[in-house]
């Protein structure tokens, strides 16, 4: 399957969204004020404590709540209608929809999620492994977690990806395997929003 730089980056997006669903709700609700602060400052969210942050997650007007990822991840789906299995499209939405009326699912779906598109084309997987790893090493950044994982795997994407065409990411890349940071990490991803833009 030939996909479109169009295509690639609602799969790339829905890898994005899913996965930073599913680290926010391994964490919630959030207990400590300390550790709800780190997160907030991380992404720039306003709140001052834990019950401050948990009631953003829930308020369905606030663009970080679970709600509107929900509805992004939702939105990317339908623009790949065309571009998934019928199956897959089908699955894809179901699980959406369950997580988005039971709060008890939220934590698996994005999980069930990867299997889904794991049986999907590899290009498919390539581009959504690529939002997935790219969201985690976001996050990693942003809170001082270990990232050493999500650098190998990013490793074996980008050289992947260089094999479709998607050559140009390896000097950037090389920068942030080198000192990942956040000046880095915005010119990496810099890169990769220029070739979504552009045919390949």
């Amino acid at each position: 399957m030939i996909l479109l730089n169009s295509n690639a980056q609602h799969i790339f997006w829905l890898g994005r969204y899913l996965t930073r669903i599913q680290y926010t709700c391994s964490q919630f609700p959030f207990v400590e004020d300390q550790d709800a602060l780190q997160y907030a400052h991380a992404f720039c969210l306003p709140a001052f404590d834990a019950s401050s942050l948990n009631a953003l997650l829930l308020d369905i007007e606030q663009p970080s709540s679970f709600h509107q990822q929900f509805l992004h991840a939702k939105d990317n789906i339908q623009d790949l209608r065309g571009v998934l299995s019928a199956k897959a499209y089908a699955e894809l939405n179901q699980l959406i929809k369950n997580a988005h009326t039971n709060a008890s699912y939220i934590c698996d779906v994005a999980a069930d999620c990867y299997d889904v598109v794991e049986a999907e084309s590899e290009d498919v997987f390539l581009f959504f492994s690529l939002g997935q790893n790219i969201e985690q090493l976001d996050r990693q950044i942003r809170l001082k977690q270990d990232q050493s994982s999500t650098l190998d795997n990013m490793d074996q994407i980008v050289d992947l990806l260089a094999q479709i065409g998607w050559d140009k990411l390896d000097e950037a890349w090389q920068q942030l395997k080198l000192s990942p940071d956040s000046m880095n990490f915005y010119h990496f991803s810099d890169h990769i929003q220029n070739l979504f833009e552009v045919d390949v």
